[in-house]
């Protein structure tokens, strides 16, 4: 199943696991396993069941290959509940919120800016873009 990846360099055999990694999540799902490319330095976690990557190393968040890793596998694994898709959706929802409490505070500023307008041109008797000469009394 990892020919696709042994074909782009990545190779299961490696000495450069200090935090036992790949022992690590072995006992905790025997499928997944941990590829390394010598050429580029990266790591992939690969589940062999399925035959697909879980995690590709470095990324934002585990630059390196840590035992921090494996509590978040654990995190992430359906096995356990996680649902990406959920997830997703989740974050969607959050970032909608925020672009619409975004826009409803662009919008009122705009109509705090406009009243304030409005009410200097009443008062110094702008019309039209020309000056009117009002006596305004207050």
């Amino acid at each position: 199943m990892s020919s696709h990846y042994e074909r782009q360099g990545f190779q299961r055999a490696f000495l450069n696991d200090p935090y036992h990694v790949n022992e690590r999540l072995q006992e905790y799902d025997e499928h997944l396993y941990v590829m390394w490319n010598p050429t580029t330095g990266e790591h992939l976690i690969v589940d062999g069941l399925i035959g697909l990557s879980v995690m590709k190393i470095p990324q934002r968040g585990f630059p390196f290959l840590t035992g921090n890793l494996v509590d978040h596998i654990r995190k992430i694994h359906t096995a356990n509940g996680f649902s990406a898709s959920a997830h997703i959706e989740e974050s969607d929802r959050r970032r909608e919120r925020e672009n619409q409490r975004i826009q409803e505070d662009l919008a009122q500023d705009f109509a705090k800016e406009m009243k304030e307008a409005g009410r200097n041109a009443f008062d110094y008797g702008i019309v039209d873009g020309k000056r009117k000469y009002v006596q305004v009394t207050k």
